[in-house]
This record gives structure tokens, sequence and C-alpha cells, in this order.
């Protein structure tokens, strides 16, 4: 080359540049992948392993770390909890709840409504409107992801359900004026009653209930205690531990967000226990049921006059195949009409009851004129099941004049 001449040198150049710079045969191109391809082979070898020595404290690979242990620089396997959906856990409902199932919209489970024998329902009303307690079929379905929507404020009626089962409701009574069922004396010991389909359910914190669930579940677990009707859960965090109190971050529906950013309404815990003061999502359709009402001797719905009584008892009685409620309590100074069509104030022990169109006891509202409150007691004994006896009970005497029509609701 060095007898070259200048030109030479540059075209020899220029004919390497060529040939580096030409497409590479298929077979060329297998042979320089292969480098790569041992690399990665290499890469799986060298991933950490259980045990195995590293080099700097804090690294970290996959699911492991490098960590000192025993003095010595070694690969840990770090556990990865996985995040449980607390509504899809059966361990945060109790025993009354049943067919609990969950897919990636919805929360599903059954009921039939009521709490369960542990409670004492109905026992401390001082307004009754002697609805009893019965079974429902319950069917509740609720959005694991609550849609948006702006904060809308419940009206009288369903609001969620308990854990138990039991349908929440808003604390309003369902009149034509609202009050507080709590200030109205409708409610029991536990916060809830039955309502005029003979459906128990709470009107305001589900006391027993959260009682019953205990400050671990409540306090330490932070378990909800229900769900809303925009799927969002209900806690009560402060029941047990005034120290665990949420009341000065709740927002104005009483809700806020936990540390995982999930939200939650938190029932207030001091009277007079209200559940939440507006839904912060899109409230949608929660429940289906299916239930019998009860009827009266000629065939209609019975709804029951409100009445002024204390229920100090609420049991109810199999017999022959039949469930027979039984509820007892105190009058006080209620207006009760006589068969000769005169009105009489009575105080005192009194029961209803319902078995069925044939042996109940029950005060019903007359449409005809009666000065406000007034009330007739039927009394109907005519066919009752066996092994219930209502002469055991404080009854009294039977309306037995004309006509007065009753009153719905």
């Amino acid at each position: 080359m060095a007898s070259l001449s200048r030109s030479a040198r540059l075209f020899a150049g220029a004919l390497c540049l060529t040939i580096v710079a030409a497409p590479m045969p298929a077979a060329w191109a297998h042979e320089d992948h292969q480098p790569a391809a041992r690399s990665a082979e290499a890469s799986k070898i060298t991933a950490p392993v259980a045990g195995a020595a590293c080099k700097k404290a804090g690294t970290k690979s996959g699911t492991f770390t490098c960590k000192k242990v025993k003095g010595k620089l070694v690969w840990v396997g770090t556990t990865v909890t996985p995040v449980v959906d607390a509504l899809c856990s059966a361990a945060t409902y109790t025993k009354q709840v049943t067919n609990l199932k969950c897919t990636n919209d919805f929360v599903t489970f059954s009921s039939n409504g009521l709490p369960g024998t542990a409670f004492t329902t109905m026992v401390g009303i001082t307004a009754t409107n002697q609805q009893y307690p019965r079974p429902h079929s319950y069917q509740f379905s609720f959005p694991r992801s609550p849609g948006a929507a702006s904060p809308t404020v419940p009206g009288a009626g369903a609001i969620g359900v308990a854990v138990d089962g039991v349908p929440l409701f808003s604390p309003w009574t369902q009149a034509a004026l609202q009050q507080h069922t709590l200030d109205s004396g409708e409610l029991d010991t536990c916060g809830g009653h039955a309502g005029r389909g003979d459906d128990y359910h709470y009107h305001i914190a589900p006391t027993c209930l959260i009682n019953s669930l205990g400050e671990k579940v409540v306090e330490d677990v932070k378990s909800p205690i229900g769900i809303a009707n925009d799927g969002n859960p209900i806690k009560a965090l402060g029941w047990f531990r005034p120290a665990n109190s949420v009341e000065a971050q709740l927002d104005a529906c009483r809700g806020m967000r936990d540390a995982s950013g999930k939200y939650f309404y938190n029932v207030l815990t001091a009277a007079k226990w209200d559940i939440l003061n507006c839904f912060t999502n899109q409230v949608v359709n929660t429940s289906r049921d299916s239930w019998t009402g009860r009827k009266d001797s000629q065939g209609n719905v019975i709804t029951g006059a409100k009445v002024a009584m204390t229920i100090t008892s609420s049991t109810s009685v199999e017999a022959s195949g039949t469930t027979c409620y039984v509820m007892q309590g105190n009058l006080r100074n209620q207006q009760v009409i006589q068969s000769d069509q005169s009105v009489k104030s009575i105080s005192g022990p009194v029961a209803i009851f319902y078995c069925d169109p044939a042996c109940y006891a029950e005060f019903f509202e007359p449409t005809a004129r009666f000065p406000g409150g007034s009330a007739y007691y039927e009394l109907v004994t005519s066919r009752c099941p066996s092994g219930f006896s209502p002469s055991s009970l404080p009854l009294l005497t039977g309306y037995a004049g004309a006509s007065l029509g009753k009153r719905q609701p």
C-alpha cells in the first residue's frame, strides 16, 4: 500500500466504508444477535434467590430486597399482601347475610332483614304503629366503584343496609311533616323498628349491632358496619374510643377518605346517632324484596294505627306450623272506642298479636268521625292455631259495635 498513489488510497478507503455499511446477510444478522440472547439467559440465571449473597443493603430486584441477616448481605423476599375490599369479605358480615358474591363491578348478597335472636327488637318504643318484625326476602346489589354525582340529601326511606342484612333508613318519619323518628318515640333500644310492611330497619346508627361487633372490629380493623346506597362503606370510628373520632375530618355528608384513598361515611357516635347527611356519589337501586302482607278477617291488608303504647316485649310463637307474632306493653291514656260508640281513655297492660286472618288483636283508626287519636280494638280468635293461647295475654274487650271502617295510612 505504501507504493499506491494518494488517489488510490482514497478509493480503497471508500471501498472499505462501503463494505462495512452494506446490509448484512440474514445468517450474519443471526450470528450478531447471539451475544444479546446469551446476555438475556445470563440475567435469568443471576436473578435474586432468597438467601443468596447481594452487595448493597436496600437494593431491590423484583420482589427481593438486599438486607443484612446475621451479619451478611443476602436477598430477602418481600411478601406482598393483596388489598382486600372489606365489602367482599365474608368476615365483614354477620351470619344473617348469605350468598355473598363479588365481581369486578358489584357486591351482592341476600338476607331476611332480621338481626337474629341476639337482639331484643321493638322494646322501648313508645309510639307504635303495631307492625311486627317479620322475615322478608332481600336481594342486595351494590356497585364496587361508586359513580360520580353531586351530593343529594335523602328523603324518608332506605339509604343502605347494615352488615347484618337489615336495611338502613334515613332518620325521618314517613309522615307528611318529616320528624326525627327518635324524637317521635318510634325507635327501639337498637335504633330500629318494623315499618308499614312489617319490615324491620334501622333509622339511626344500629347501636346493638355495633356493640356486638366489638371494639377490635370497629376501631382496630376499621370494618364497615354498613353500605350506603351509593356503594360507599359506612363505619363507626370513635364509637368505643373517643380518641379515634374522625368527626372533625368529615365533610358535609359525614364522609371522608381513609389512608388508601377509599371514601367512607362515619356515623355520629353521640345522640342522635345519624348515619349520613347526604350521598356523595350516585345513588342506585340496591335491593329487591318479596313478602306477603298481613290481612284481617275481611281480607284487607293490615296497616295498623299509631297507638300510645310503650312496648315491653316482642316475641314470636310457633303454633301448628303458624308463626304468631306478639307484642305486649302499656297503654298511656289511649282513647279507645267502645262498642256503644263512647270513647274511653285507657292506661295499663295490653297485648296485640297476629297469627293469621282468623286470629289477631290490633287497634285500628276508624274512618268514621271520632276525636283525634281514637282507635278501636279488634279481637278475632275464631280459629286460632293449636298451641297458641290468646287468653294468656292481657287483652282488652274487642269492639263489637257497628262498622267504623279502617283508615289507611
